[in-house]
């Protein structure tokens, strides 16, 4: 491997447009290191969770007395949040010390596949990879919801192209895509994080209002990066400016569609975003999870409406004992008196 991270594997495909090399042993024992690596990263990821959790999130929810099942969802939430903050700020500093620049679009495929691949882009990719193992992975026992297998079928979508544009080496289209989704999730799970601590504080009008504002930062950047820039751009250029560069590149279709599987997912999200909006303005409702919880459903206190409606019933129902009591007999109430008295003289 040389000073920009290419070994012969590259070089013999560049110039032999045979793809099978992708798949032959010597590429497979020239992974082994990136394998290992990942595996040990996906460990790694567990380790900083549990640490982050429980020594940084817990004593905060502790401090504040939140409740056990606000405190199980904000410790999730602050985790990713952190996660995708510091691998932000990570894939923009990877990204200011590349040569080339996403626009125009073409840039990300011009070279294929000598394109450099040094050690810190490469150790950012293959971190990016092992966090979603660990994705994938946590859904088992985080606190379950209702999109269980849409976030699945996201994460391992996410996983396959994440693996297969490293193992192609299309990362210069990987990170533009990984770039973009982490900067919405900041927002949605720093949003979320602080919707349970306003929950439990109340009457704290300035962490409201940011909250609020990490919302509304939220959808901007959802709309904008996942709705129109991922669309527009980045898999315009897959389905197209790709093939004007080479028709043999490896896993075209299965990349192609692995992405407008997100995109689909993208819209069905955003779709969830607008009913909380229109909620939140129209109905006066609180926001909440844009991915609600399965089991909060069942403890939600019933509505003011159901309420309202058994008032009704509950009245006529006490007014009909006291009227069945009045209409009794001096006679009858002396029997029922009877046998009470007589155990008081017992």
């Amino acid at each position: 491997m040389d000073a920009s991270g290419l070994s012969d594997i590259e070089y013999e495909r560049y110039y032999n447009p045979d793809n099978s090399i992708f798949l032959s042993s010597k590429k497979l024992v020239s992974e082994i290191p990136a394998l290992s690596f990942v595996l040990c990263s996906t460990f790694l990821f567990f380790v900083v969770r549990y640490l982050w959790q429980n020594h940084v999130l817990k004593p905060i929810a502790v401090s504040i007395n939140m409740k056990k099942s606000y405190s199980d969802r904000f410790l999730e939430n602050g985790w990713y949040s952190f996660y995708y903050l510091t691998f932000f700020i990570f894939g923009t500093y990877v990204y200011s010390k590349e040569t080339w620049s996403i626009f125009p679009t073409m840039n990300i495929w011009l070279g294929w596949p000598i394109q450099p691949f040094k050690p810190l882009f490469r150790y950012y990719y293959l971190l990016e990879l092992s966090f979603y193992i660990h994705c994938t992975i946590a859904l088992s026992f985080e606190t379950k919801r209702k999109d269980f297998y849409q976030m699945l079928t996201h994460h391992v979508s996410t996983f396959f192209l994440v693996a297969a544009s490293y193992w192609y080496r299309y990362h210069r289209i990987g990170i533009a895509i990984l770039w973009l989704h982490n900067i919405s999730d900041i927002f949605l799970y720093s949003a979320k994080s602080l919707n349970y601590v306003c929950k439990t504080t109340k009457n704290n009008y300035k962490l409201y209002l940011f909250a609020e504002t990490m919302f509304v930062l939220f959808v901007i950047s959802f709309f904008v990066m996942r709705l129109v820039f991922l669309p527009f751009a980045l898999i315009r250029s897959t389905l197209f400016e790709a093939s004007y560069v080479s028709i043999f590149f490896p896993l075209f279709y299965p990349t192609n569609v692995c992405l407008v599987t997100l995109e689909i997912l993208h819209m069905f999200w955003f779709y969830l975003i607008i009913k909380i909006i229109y909620n939140k303005f129209f109905k006066k409702e609180n926001f909440d999870d844009i991915r609600s919880d399965s089991d909060e459903e069942e403890s939600k206190p019933k509505s003011k409406k159901s309420l309202e409606a058994e008032k009704p019933s509950t009245v006529r129902n006490r007014e009909n004992k006291k009227n069945s009591n009045n209409n009794k007999s001096p006679q009858a109430q002396q029997a029922n008196n009877k046998p009470k008295q007589s155990k008081k003289k017992e």
